[in-house]
């Protein structure tokens, strides 16, 4: 029996589970950019259905559960509405990061436009300009269309246009096409990868040497290493390269949806997610099947750092400044619970704390009940397992299996990732006077904060 027992530990946390989508904000959003599990930013404001507002950036330090907004002014007054859109965002970890957009400002003459980079040091309570250009015209207009961060690096993608001419930059090099849309991805500060205007651009020697590869209608490209990478497109279509992209004979997924496909993002060579028109799909095999997960408005961004902690952005629209922030939410059988239930009026219990990321585990004697045999008390034998699993369910760490006797105990968790986890403390116990085991359980949340 008692074998049968810790076997039943092991497996529950695992096979019960299920996962779903819930929305964390609505409204005026255009970017979000998450750094680890519980650090967050979104990029806000502009003008919408005729309307100017200051751009905003939120900043949540809970994984998205609250907020906090920070007013953003391009110019030195702070009372002007100056239709600011803060449409990218990237930060590198909670304070390092860049805020990018374009912003329109009624004058005496009509409305004068520009663009502007914002870098920052503290979380955007001070910052200061990387680069920007002012028109001066509502006849010509600009902005930052892509940002994506390698390490400590800012790779960024902007536009300027009048009635004349139409030119696109990368990191301020100019490029050889005219877009405001495109998709950039970087492995490193040299090897990298542009998709825009059905056509694939790469590069091993930075910014300075991308070159024409071939013809790639495609919407969106995620590489995890120089050979491995994916690309979504319109119809459902997903394409699979195992040799960088050198050459365009990609492999053909099959997707199983015939939506517009606008964004992708692999964590590893099996797990990986694309969004698009009104659905957001899943693999967990590295493509070769998925399965529908959401159905959403169109989903331009997935920030995802692990398995457990993915986001999805719906964008706000020029029109109704109606957007969203989805945050994909594993659900596991380990319920979070204070209280054992004592046995009988005279048994124990071990007393289970968590302060910040160190678990103190207080043992009392022998646990020992009289409920079976009321003529006598019956001595019970004890073992104690202190596990961690995470959100998914999966053991993470084994803190101390065994025997313990009386007394207090501290235990510190060997967990180097920030992130919420559960600590189940199983006591097992033994009868001298019966075969039977008797199994009580505690679960306690415990956030650790790197």
């Amino acid at each position: 029996m008692r074998k049968i027992l810790i076997l039943l530990i092991g497996i529950l946390p695992i096979n019960l589970f299920a996962v779903y989508w819930i929305t964390q904000y609505n409204g005026e959003v255009h970017d979000i950019s998450f750094p680890d599990s519980l650090h967050g930013w979104a990029a806000m404001g502009g003008v919408g259905g005729g309307i100017f507002t200051n751009g905003r950036l939120m900043f949540t330090k809970d994984g998205g559960k609250s907020w906090t907004d920070t007013i953003i002014y391009p110019g030195k007054s702070k009372s002007l509405n100056t239709g600011l859109s803060l449409t990218r965002i990237a930060f590198v970890d909670s304070i390092s990061g860049w805020a990018g957009g374009n912003w329109a400002a009624h004058v005496s003459n009509g409305t004068a436009t520009g663009w502007l980079l914002l870098s920052t040091g503290d979380g955007f309570g001070t910052y200061g300009r990387q680069a920007e250009a002012n028109s001066g015209s509502h006849y010509q207009s600009g902005g930052v269309g892509t940002m994506e961060t390698v390490v400590d690096k800012l790779f960024w993608a902007y536009f300027e246009a009048n009635l004349k001419s139409w030119d696109t930059y990368i990191n301020g090099k100019a490029m050889p096409f005219a877009t405001s849309i495109m998709s950039i991805c970087f492995i490193d500060a040299y090897r990298g990868w542009v998709c825009c205007e059905k056509r694939l651009f790469g590069t091993t020697k930075g910014v300075d040497s991308l070159s024409l590869l071939y013809n790639f209608p495609m919407n969106d490209i995620d590489f995890i290493d120089s050979l491995h990478g994916w690309a979504v497109g319109d119809t459902g279509t997903i394409l699979y390269t195992d040799n960088g992209g050198t050459d365009n004979v990609w492999d053909t997924l099959t997707s199983g949806v015939t939506n517009n496909l606008r964004c992708v993002k692999f964590i590893d060579s099996l797990n990986g997610w694309a969004g698009g028109e009104r659905i957001i799909i899943r693999t967990r095999d590295g493509g070769q099947t998925w399965v529908t997960e959401y159905s959403a408005d169109t989903t331009l961004k997935i920030c995802a750092i692990d398995t457990n902690y993915v986001w999805a952005l719906c964008p706000a629209d020029y029109y109704n400044l109606a957007g969203s922030i989805l945050r994909y939410h594993p659900y596991i059988g380990i319920e979070e619970n204070s209280d054992f239930g004592r046995r009988s009026a005279s048994g124990g219990n071990a007393d289970l704390k968590i302060i910040k990321d160190k678990i103190f585990l207080s043992v009392p004697n022998n646990y020992y009940t009289n409920m079976e045999y009321p003529a006598q008390a019956v001595t019970l034998l004890t073992d104690i397992q202190l596990t961690i699993y995470d959100l998914c369910g999966r053991l993470k760490e084994t803190l101390y299996s065994g025997t313990l006797t009386k007394g207090n105990y501290t235990f510190t968790p060997n967990i180097h990732k920030s992130g919420v986890y559960f600590v189940t403390l199983s006591t097992i116990c033994h009868s001298e006077r019966s075969e039977e085991s008797n199994i009580i359980k505690q679960t306690q949340k415990l956030i650790i904060l790197k």
